[in-house]
């Protein structure tokens, strides 16, 4: 109880003071000639996390994306040119897409594809032979946080590791930590930045991959749960961001979070690495592209009265997830463990977008998918409301959480679908973003 709650007094000082910091620095907005498509992913295992990438890739301007599910990677991703996996359960993850997930995965990078992973979606892809892992064997480094004999846990034994075989998976240290850019990196390149830590990998070097940045060092704001010559042990020196070639595309592997929004330099590095691969890439496609323009598919079409009802739904489950996140509640689902702040952190997501969706007086317009995410809206209240009734009376809520969190990720990659339909249309119709272009290019490595 006490530990959850330091840790949350902890998570909190870091927002406030991160956003302050990053009002201090000059805004960068990249709005390229021609937008990449991003599918992120959001199916079974993945965490509340990929709604970073959605803020990191909208504050650059890039507004084509898509949200998917295992379904969807299973079925190929020959319109995309980059997939996203962020945190969450990297078995859960590895167990939904399965061997067809990996087979499109490697397909889709060696034909020219970006693949970025963070935390979870680092560790999948790394070497591994245990099931279902194996079927991602993409790059050859390995962990240092693996470990046959766990060494005491101060804090957070929830969060403090995860069974591998005989071994386990551990985490000493979370929240802030210090990486140093590599020098050949074009943006921070030489510099100590500050990143988040949620459980990601450090990696041991290994000949297919170029590193990115290393882990430096703690900040006071660093959480140890257990001895901190431990965590030293563990992680100094060894990489937090990595590149690996492979066939006509990268993979971009990211230990901590470098895209969370709250550390704009990490943001910066992941943007850079889109923009300068991306065109490298497509630059042969580019113009053809252009010509031809972008077809979207069929609007997602809200009516006045839809939208009133959905944002009522949206205001009232902030109010209820507000006051779980004052109670002591979590939940194992699988090998994570949920709190009611990741329940706030979809919700804030759509809420902080919500006159950015364009609303249609015409009741007449198809708006069959609108009220699809209505309903999800609706389901994920009562949800909450029965979380809420039963925890007060002190009882099991673990099988209604395995029902909202599913329905938070479908309810909000749906209602961001409709939010970029409603942006990219406001471009088309002559809003412009500014361009700022980075210099120099990746692969000046001197």
């Amino acid at each position: 109880m006490a530990s959850r709650i330091h840790a949350r007094e902890i998570d909190t000082d870091i927002t406030r003071t991160r956003r302050k910091e990053a009002r201090s620095l000059p805004h960068i907005s990249v709005l390229p000639q021609a937008q990449p498509h991003a599918g992120i992913y959001v199916g079974g295992g993945a965490s509340h996390s990929w709604t970073w990438f959605v803020d990191l890739l909208e504050r650059y301007g890039y507004l084509r994306l898509s949200f998917l599910n295992e379904r969807d990677v299973q079925s190929g991703l020959v319109d995309l040119d980059i997939l996203i996996v962020s945190g969450g359960d990297t078995f859960a993850v590895a167990e939904a897409l399965g061997v067809t997930g990996a087979r499109a995965i490697q397909q889709f990078v060696e034909a020219g594809g970006l693949y970025i992973g963070s935390c979870a979606g680092a560790y999948l892809p790394l070497h591994s032979s245990k099931d279902p892992l194996r079927h991602f064997n993409f790059v050859q480094a390995r962990i240092n946080n693996l470990t046959r004999e766990l060494p005491p846990v101060r804090l957070l034994p929830n969060k403090f590791s995860t069974s591998y075989g005989c071994s386990f998976v551990f985490h000493p240290v979370r929240d802030e930590v210090s990486v140093r850019v590599c020098q050949w990196v074009p943006i921070h390149g030489g510099e100590e930045i500050r990143v988040p830590l949620y459980g990601g990998p450090p990696l041991q070097p290994s000949d297919d991959i170029l590193p990115l940045a290393h882990y430096s060092g703690f900040t006071p704001r660093s959480l140890f749960l257990t001895d901190p010559g431990i965590a030293e042990q563990v992680f100094i020196g060894k990489i937090a961001a990595c590149e690996k070639p492979m066939g006509q595309g990268y993979l971009l592997l990211l230990g901590p979070h470098f895209e969370h929004p709250d550390f704009p330099e990490g943001n910066q590095i992941v943007a850079k690495w889109v923009e300068d691969r991306f065109h490298e890439i497509k630059a042969n496609d580019l113009l053809a592209s252009e010509r031809k323009g972008i077809t979207e598919g069929n609007e997602t079409c809200f009516t006045k009265e839809i939208w009133e009802a959905f944002r009522r739904e949206i205001s009232n489950s902030r109010i209820r997830a507000w006051a779980l996140e004052r109670r002591s509640l979590s939940w194992q689902i699988g090998a994570k463990t949920y709190e009611p702040e990741k329940i706030l952190g979809f919700l804030e997501t759509i809420w902080k977008r919500r006159k950015g969706v364009r609303v249609y007086e015409d009741v007449e317009r198809d708006s069959m998918r609108a009220g699809r995410i209505l309903r999800m809206a609706l389901a994920c209240q009562d949800l909450l409301r029965r979380i809420a009734q039963a925890s007060a009376s002190e009882q099991e809520t673990t099988h209604l959480a395995e029902e909202l969190f599913p329905m938070l990720k479908d309810m909000t990659a749906g209602f961001l679908t409709a939010y970029f339909e409603s942006r990219r249309g406001a471009e088309a119709k002559g809003k412009q973003s500014h361009c700022v272009v980075w210099e120099g290019m990746w692969g000046n490595r001197a």
